[in-house]
């Protein structure tokens, strides 16, 4: 198997939204987005699928006036149609997808993706249609209002039952949020999704400011550090600021 992580754009966020006590609250930061695509020989899966390609130009028509919370960073490629190709890939060779929720900046792109199995948690989709007040601005109904081939799940997933790639519920983020074990040849990976937006606020048990639970969230951190100890996994998170130290950023350079 291969792993690739696809930076796809970011925004602008001040450090309140990695850490409401952080001392450095009202800098700004360049916060990235990130998909992943996984080569398995039963199929491509893609885990998240970035922001739809009408935020590079006018994200007030997908966010309203959560836009100027959320100042999108988004160069004419960074879709998620457009980094596949650089593989030589479309929308239709991919087989799976794995949405970890369905924020705008996570879900964007299943429209491209009709023909795929779409794995999101059933808690997911129900709140995803009708969000608490305080998430509303980070639901997008355009983005997942499609005729998709859903598989709805509610607990642990293993998509080609051969343990290789484990879908695995970590709620708090959001009521359905899920992560990913790659059981790559190399090295196990857990792409964390946003159960944290940085590992090492999450290793000091220090909450981000988007939150649906705290307690889940806590012992959401409590099952990745157990599965990271358990299979030596190196994590991933969608947001880490310093991914250009840490990560091996695709189409040029992969995990296997």
């Amino acid at each position: 198997m291969r792993l690739y992580a696809f930076h796809c754009g970011g925004d602008h966020a001040d450090l309140a939204v990695f850490d409401p006590f952080d001392p450095d609250v009202g800098t700004k930061v360049y916060d990235p987005y990130f998909f992943y695509l996984v080569q398995h020989d039963e199929g491509n899966v893609l885990f998240d699928t970035g922001l739809h390609p009408a935020m590079r130009m006018d994200p007030r028509t997908r966010l309203g006036e959560a836009a100027d919370a959320f100042p999108v960073v988004m160069e004419e490629d960074d879709d998620v149609v457009n980094q596949l190709a650089k593989l030589g890939l479309e929308p239709a060779d991919v087989s799976h997808v794995v949405q970890s929720h369905l924020h705008f900046d996570h879900a964007g792109g299943l429209e491209f993706f009709l023909r795929a199995t779409v794995c999101v948690h059933t808690a997911e989709l129900r709140f995803a249609h009708q969000p608490a007040v305080y998430q509303q601005g980070l639901y997008v109904r355009g983005d997942f209002d499609h005729p998709l081939m859903w598989k709805e799940l509610d607990g642990d997933h293993d998509i080609f039952g051969d343990g290789r790639l484990v879908i695995f519920p970590t709620p708090g983020h959001t009521p359905g949020h899920q992560s990913l074990l790659v059981r790559l040849d190399e090295n196990p990976i857990v792409l964390v999704g946003d159960a944290t937006y940085s590992l090492s606020k999450m290793r000091e048990r220090l909450l981000p400011a988007v939150v649906w639970s705290p307690d889940a969230m806590v012992a959401s951190w409590d099952r990745i550090e157990e599965i990271e100890r358990r299979e030596n996994a190196f994590l991933i998170c969608t947001h880490e600021l310093d991914f250009r130290e840490k990560l091996r950023l695709a189409p040029g350079a992969w995990y296997e």
